[in-house]
């Protein structure tokens, strides 16, 4: 099958009405009235965020979501996404089938809709891009820059999971089906974020780990975030002693969690939101005035490395 087969036998039936089922060049949709669009772009490496041999299902729900997250770090809704794959031939046919079923099954869960895309031949390894479309109402989109002094810090979930998933994949020890579960998927929280942007000033997702996340939170609004290290919510994981799991929950990547600034008023709010959705939301520390930038704990800065792409 060349890529047209590909397209027309895999693509098309998942296609969206406004991608004219990629029959054209492009795709064409009306903008909603009284919303502002969000737009964001991730790609995602064989042999660097995934290792290849997972199921292709499996590899394109991780594609999507981890765009979807940074709509939710935004506030938006989803909307629409475009996809390009670059992949070896030889891989083509089985991986395109079983990679397309899974953006089938997540565009139901997430309700977005793929707009077009390109699929191309790589010599080596797979490449995976998608742009995704988000939409909030009017001037209610969520930055990184506006936490104020005396606001609280919140972060969603479980941190350091994925980061351990990563690490023990090839160990078949029960206690790490969950962790390994969080690798392989993430849970983009659209719905809690949309739920919460009235009553937030900043938020991010957790992608580079929670250290370095924090402190692009932190310079963007020129104040410091103080942590309680013994409230940040790690993994109970035996196998594991309290230093590694805290390791990974402050510099692991990949969880895909929240971090957000919220004023002391709204503390009752944001608790009975997350409740509602049914996710665990943790109250980790506060925001004042004094280092621009600087992330503390203990009155001591937290001077970790942290993840980095290049």
């Amino acid at each position: 099958m060349d890529e047209f087969d590909l397209i027309r036998k895999y693509f098309v039936p998942i296609a969206s009405v406004e991608s004219q089922f990629l029959s054209n060049d492009g795709a064409a949709f009306k903008p909603k009235v009284n919303l502002d669009y969000v737009v964001s772009t991730d790609t995602i490496v064989e042999k660097i965020h995934f290792k290849g041999d997972e199921s292709p299902d499996l590899i394109a729900k991780k594609a999507l979501r981890t765009n979807l997250s940074d709509l939710a770090a935004m506030g938006a809704e989803p909307e629409y996404y475009s996809l390009s794959i670059s992949l070896p031939k030889v891989k083509a046919k089985t991986f395109i089938k079983n990679f397309a079923k899974g953006l089938k099954e997540d565009q139901k869960e997430y309700k977005i809709k793929l707009l077009g895309g390109d699929l191309t031949a790589s010599s080596e390894l797979i490449t995976i891009t998608i742009n995704i479309i988000g939409t909030v109402p009017s001037g209610k989109c969520i930055s990184r820059s506006n936490s104020m002094v005396n606001d609280l810090l919140y972060v969603t979930g479980i941190l350091g999971l994925s980061n351990i998933g990563l690490l023990n994949l090839n160990k078949n020890n029960k206690e790490y089906s969950k962790a390994k579960l969080k690798y392989y998927l993430p849970q983009p929280r659209v719905n809690f974020s949309s739920s919460v942007r009235n009553f937030v000033t900043s938020m991010i997702d957790i992608s580079d780990g929670f250290i370095q996340d924090c402190r692009h939170l932190a310079r963007l609004s020129n104040l410091e975030f103080v942590i309680n290290i013994k409230k940040l919510p790690i993994s109970n994981i035996n196998l594991l002693s309290y230093q590694e799991r805290l390791n990974a929950a402050l510099t692991g990547g990949d969880d895909y969690e929240l971090l957000f600034t919220s004023p002391p008023i709204y503390r009752k709010k944001i608790n009975k939101i997350a409740k509602l959705h049914g996710i665990q939301v943790t109250n980790i520390g506060y925001v004042k005035k004094g280092k621009n930038g600087q992330v503390t704990s203990n009155n001591s800065p937290i001077d970790i490395d942290a993840y980095k792409h290049f």
